[in-house]
């Protein structure tokens, strides 16, 4: 990262966490922090953690994600700039494209969003820029999911994306989303189609249901060192959501993606599934559980660097403990489990199975 960036950071810090700036505009400063420990008795050969962007790193003491944020919104505008650095964010933005000398993972990578909305009716926002995805029930900010790590179906989609967002309160109960992108979590593009996304989530009085969609012309990264040319992919994101219970909070998920084969007529098939939920013992104390499956036979998305595809089943035990109001301390044990041999040993071994212990302190302020 070089000096402009943490000329800005310093300046961010030194300023006053809220400033009110009239009756109807607010400026606000903020930061967050996540430190990772974690232990993959797999014991990978490089460090590096397969298939997962958190923890990222064996039997290291490492940034997980650091952030600092810009907030300014009135009435008629939101916004937010935030700058972001961690083991993390290499292993999230490791494949963002690079064409030309300008764009590229470089950059891009320190941006965790950078939005601008504009109010256009009672109901209605439209956001442009760099901004969080819509799908899926876990989301980019480790302190904000009910589990510690991430399942498998958050880490094969998108966490965020670059374009424009229409987002419309039909109802006090029904919200609509339609997105244009760049593509399939990527800042800089690939090739020279765009994304169309939508939305739709419904809610009762005790549970929420949504259905996320994204569709476009997508490049699949390298197998077996072959690159993949540019094919028509859609994907389906369905979620149901708990509301209002005093001591559960639980979500389920499904998802499942085609896209166009290569070679020949039809599509390949992805898909996952989880189900989490976490407990609270006390104020201060909770426990939380999550069961997934996942299975890429043609290694559309999970690319296993091996003959042999991704088709297995995991499951996860974690407990938090909220230190101090902003302080919060978790520990989770992880096990999964695939039907061949694809995840790293060591040095140059590749076994069926992965046994995880990670530890995180994360502070927000």
């Amino acid at each position: 990262m070089n000096g402009k960036y943490y000329c800005l950071i310093l300046l961010i810090l030194m300023v006053p966490t809220t400033k009110v700036l009239a009756e109807d505009r607010k400026l606000s400063f903020g930061a967050f922090i996540d430190t990772h420990y974690a232990f993959d008795f797999n014991a990978p050969g490089s460090g590096d953690r397969a298939f997962t962007t958190q923890p990222a790193r064996h039997n290291e003491f490492n940034i997980n994600l650091g952030f600092v944020e810009i907030k300014y919104d009135t009435t008629k505008i939101r916004s937010r700039l935030a700058l972001q650095a961690g083991t993390s964010v290499q292993a999230n933005y490791s494949s963002e494209p690079t064409n030309g000398t300008i764009s590229g993972g470089d950059l891009s990578r320190y941006i965790q969003e950078a939005r601008i909305g504009y109010r256009v009716s009672d109901k209605t926002w439209v956001d442009a820029g760099i901004f969080f995805a819509h799908v899926g029930a876990e989301g980019w900010i480790s302190r904000d999911n009910l589990t510690l790590t991430r399942s498998l179906v958050a880490d094969f989609s998108p966490y965020y994306l670059s374009g424009i967002k229409i987002s419309h309160a039909a109802s006090d109960r029904l919200n609509l989303l339609f997105l244009v992108t760049n593509g399939w979590q990527n800042i800089s593009e690939n090739n020279q189609d765009k994304n169309i996304g939508t939305g739709i989530e419904y809610n009762f009085d005790n549970l929420s249901i949504a259905y996320n969609t994204l569709i476009g012309n997508e490049v699949s990264s390298p197998i077996n060192s072959i690159p993949r040319s540019s094919q028509l992919r859609h994907f389906h994101d369905f979620l149901i959501k708990n509301r209002g219970l005093k001591n559960w909070e639980w979500v389920a998920q499904y998802d499942i993606g085609f896209q166009k084969k290569e070679t020949d007529a039809g599509n390949q098939i992805w898909q996952g599934a989880l189900l989490m939920a976490r407990y609270k013992l006390s104020s201060k104390q909770k426990i939380s559980a999550r069961i997934e499956y996942y299975q890429d036979q043609n290694q559309t998305l999970m690319v296993t660097n091996t003959p042999n595809a991704f088709d297995g089943f995991g499951g996860s035990l974690g407990f938090d403990n909220q230190l101090e109001e902003n302080v919060l301390w978790r520990l989770e044990g992880r096990y999964l489990e695939s039907n061949y041999p694809i995840f790293p040993k060591q040095l140059n071994q590749t076994v069926d199975s992965n046994v995880t212990l990670t530890t995180s302190l994360s502070i927000q302020f």
